[in-house]
Protein backbone atom coordinates (compact mmCIF):
# COMPACT_ATOMS: atom_id res chain seq x y z
CA UNK A 1 0.00 0.00 0.00
CA UNK A 2 1.42 3.08 -0.92
CA UNK A 3 0.89 6.30 1.35
CA UNK A 4 1.51 10.34 -0.02
CA UNK A 5 2.82 12.49 2.26
CA UNK A 6 3.84 16.04 1.85
CA UNK A 7 6.55 17.28 4.02
CA UNK A 8 8.13 20.73 5.16
CA UNK A 9 11.61 20.60 2.86
CA UNK A 10 14.13 22.07 4.87
CA UNK A 11 17.63 21.54 3.47
CA UNK A 12 21.03 19.89 4.32
CA UNK A 13 24.21 21.61 3.87
CA UNK A 14 26.29 19.23 1.75
CA UNK A 15 27.21 20.31 -1.40
CA UNK A 16 24.81 18.47 -3.57
CA UNK A 17 26.76 15.08 -3.87
CA UNK A 18 29.73 16.05 -4.63
CA UNK A 19 33.34 15.02 -3.20
CA UNK A 20 35.07 16.78 -0.64
CA UNK A 21 37.09 18.01 -3.77
CA UNK A 22 34.11 19.67 -5.22
CA UNK A 23 33.88 17.00 -8.59
CA UNK A 24 30.46 15.84 -8.99
CA UNK A 25 29.64 12.52 -7.46
CA UNK A 26 29.20 9.33 -10.00
CA UNK A 27 25.63 9.22 -11.62
CA UNK A 28 23.74 6.09 -11.34
CA UNK A 29 19.88 5.49 -12.04
CA UNK A 30 18.80 6.82 -8.73
CA UNK A 31 21.70 9.67 -8.50
CA UNK A 32 22.25 12.02 -11.22
CA UNK A 33 23.15 15.72 -12.19
CA UNK A 34 22.25 17.22 -15.50
CA UNK A 35 23.16 20.87 -15.88
CA UNK A 36 23.94 21.74 -12.24
CA UNK A 37 20.84 20.46 -11.16
CA UNK A 38 20.88 17.14 -9.38
CA UNK A 39 18.29 14.68 -7.60
CA UNK A 40 18.41 11.84 -5.60
CA UNK A 41 15.73 8.89 -5.53
CA UNK A 42 16.05 6.86 -1.80
CA UNK A 43 14.29 4.03 -0.51
CA UNK A 44 14.93 3.63 3.45
CA UNK A 45 13.90 1.76 5.97
CA UNK A 46 14.21 4.85 8.35
CA UNK A 47 10.83 5.42 9.64
CA UNK A 48 12.33 8.21 11.59
CA UNK A 49 13.88 9.90 8.66
CA UNK A 50 11.59 13.13 9.41
CA UNK A 51 13.92 13.45 12.27
CA UNK A 52 17.03 13.07 11.08
CA UNK A 53 16.28 15.22 8.14
CA UNK A 54 14.94 18.25 10.45
CA UNK A 55 18.25 19.00 11.56
CA UNK A 56 20.63 22.79 11.24
CA UNK A 57 21.96 22.77 7.29
CA UNK A 58 25.45 22.29 9.28
CA UNK A 59 24.48 18.71 10.18
CA UNK A 60 24.26 15.97 7.23
CA UNK A 61 21.50 13.52 8.05
CA UNK A 62 22.61 9.69 7.21
CA UNK A 63 19.72 7.33 5.83
CA UNK A 64 20.21 3.56 5.74
CA UNK A 65 19.24 2.86 1.86
CA UNK A 66 16.52 -0.68 1.37
CA UNK A 67 16.42 -3.17 -1.23
CA UNK A 68 13.85 -5.33 0.32
CA UNK A 69 10.99 -4.94 2.38
CA UNK A 70 8.66 -8.04 4.77
CA UNK A 71 5.47 -8.28 4.96
CA UNK A 72 3.46 -5.44 7.42
CA UNK A 73 6.90 -3.55 7.42
CA UNK A 74 7.09 0.19 6.16
CA UNK A 75 9.80 2.05 3.61
CA UNK A 76 10.11 5.37 2.96
CA UNK A 77 10.49 6.63 -0.81
CA UNK A 78 12.00 10.23 -0.32
CA UNK A 79 13.31 12.42 -3.36
CA UNK A 80 16.52 15.08 -2.63
CA UNK A 81 17.31 17.87 -5.35
CA UNK A 82 19.98 20.60 -5.05
CA UNK A 83 20.72 23.32 -7.14
CA UNK A 84 17.46 24.46 -8.75
CA UNK A 85 17.39 27.22 -11.13
CA UNK A 86 15.98 30.72 -9.56
CA UNK A 87 14.28 33.45 -11.65
CA UNK A 88 14.03 36.67 -9.27
CA UNK A 89 15.01 33.75 -6.52
CA UNK A 90 12.11 31.74 -6.64
CA UNK A 91 12.84 27.96 -7.60
CA UNK A 92 9.67 26.00 -9.68
CA UNK A 93 10.08 22.23 -9.54
CA UNK A 94 7.90 19.28 -9.95
CA UNK A 95 7.90 15.69 -10.17
CA UNK A 96 6.30 12.54 -11.86
CA UNK A 97 5.79 9.37 -9.76
CA UNK A 98 5.33 6.06 -11.04
CA UNK A 99 5.39 2.82 -8.72
CA UNK A 100 5.41 -0.37 -10.86
CA UNK A 101 4.87 -3.72 -9.65
CA UNK A 102 5.84 -7.08 -10.35
CA UNK A 103 3.80 -7.72 -13.06
CA UNK A 104 4.34 -4.31 -14.97
CA UNK A 105 1.23 -2.64 -13.60
CA UNK A 106 1.52 0.88 -12.28
CA UNK A 107 -0.13 1.13 -8.59
CA UNK A 108 0.87 4.86 -8.90
CA UNK A 109 1.29 7.13 -11.78
CA UNK A 110 1.29 10.67 -11.59
CA UNK A 111 2.78 13.61 -13.34
CA UNK A 112 3.46 17.20 -11.85
CA UNK A 113 3.05 16.93 -8.69
CA UNK A 114 5.09 19.77 -5.96
CA UNK A 115 8.57 18.95 -5.26
CA UNK A 116 9.41 22.76 -4.72
CA UNK A 117 8.12 26.28 -5.53
CA UNK A 118 8.72 29.41 -3.85
CA UNK A 119 12.38 31.48 -2.71
CA UNK A 120 15.13 29.83 -2.15
CA UNK A 121 16.64 30.13 1.20
CA UNK A 122 20.32 29.35 1.84
CA UNK A 123 23.57 28.09 -0.72
CA UNK A 124 21.56 26.99 -3.81
CA UNK A 125 23.52 24.11 -4.39
CA UNK A 126 22.37 22.48 -0.42
CA UNK A 127 20.91 19.33 -0.88
CA UNK A 128 16.73 19.88 -0.40
CA UNK A 129 13.89 17.53 0.02
CA UNK A 130 11.17 17.67 -2.29
CA UNK A 131 7.86 18.16 -0.39
CA UNK A 132 6.52 15.18 -1.74
CA UNK A 133 7.60 11.64 -0.41
CA UNK A 134 5.74 8.39 -0.43
CA UNK A 135 5.43 5.59 2.69
CA UNK A 136 5.05 1.89 1.37
CA UNK A 137 3.59 -0.67 3.59
CA UNK A 138 3.97 -4.25 2.63
CA UNK A 139 0.34 -5.35 2.48
CA UNK A 140 -0.41 -9.43 2.59
CA UNK A 141 -1.63 -8.61 -0.48
CA UNK A 142 0.76 -7.19 -1.90
CA UNK A 143 2.62 -9.14 -4.72
CA UNK A 144 5.82 -10.56 -3.70
CA UNK A 145 9.27 -9.44 -5.83
CA UNK A 146 10.56 -6.79 -7.71
CA UNK A 147 8.55 -3.32 -7.32
CA UNK A 148 10.42 -0.13 -9.09
CA UNK A 149 10.03 3.39 -8.39
CA UNK A 150 10.34 6.05 -11.20
CA UNK A 151 10.46 10.13 -10.95
CA UNK A 152 11.60 12.54 -13.01
CA UNK A 153 12.52 15.31 -11.35
CA UNK A 154 11.64 18.86 -13.25
CA UNK A 155 13.45 21.60 -12.70
CA UNK A 156 11.00 24.24 -14.94
CA UNK A 157 13.21 27.55 -14.71
CA UNK A 158 16.04 25.31 -16.07
CA UNK A 159 13.76 23.09 -18.07
CA UNK A 160 15.97 20.65 -17.08
CA UNK A 161 14.12 16.94 -16.49
CA UNK A 162 15.82 14.36 -14.41
CA UNK A 163 14.98 10.56 -15.12
CA UNK A 164 15.61 8.05 -11.76
CA UNK A 165 14.79 4.72 -10.77
CA UNK A 166 15.33 2.64 -7.90
CA UNK A 167 13.71 -0.95 -7.06
CA UNK A 168 13.11 -2.70 -3.81
CA UNK A 169 11.87 -6.39 -3.26
CA UNK A 170 8.73 -7.45 -1.79
CA UNK A 171 9.61 -10.68 0.48
CA UNK A 172 6.88 -13.50 0.26
CA UNK A 173 4.97 -14.15 2.84
CA UNK A 174 6.90 -15.48 6.17
CA UNK A 175 10.39 -14.23 5.00
CA UNK A 176 12.39 -11.68 7.03
CA UNK A 177 14.08 -8.35 5.34
CA UNK A 178 16.94 -8.64 7.66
Amino acid sequence: MLLACIVVGGQAGAQAWRAPDGTPGPSSESRKEIGGFSAMLLVTPDMDWQDKWDTPPDVIPHFREADRVARDERLAILIFFANPAAVDGRADTVLDLRVVQPDGKAQLDVQDVACFSGVLQGDPTNVRLCETSLGYIADPDDLSGQWRVEVVVKDRQRKIEIPLQTRFQVLDPGVRAD
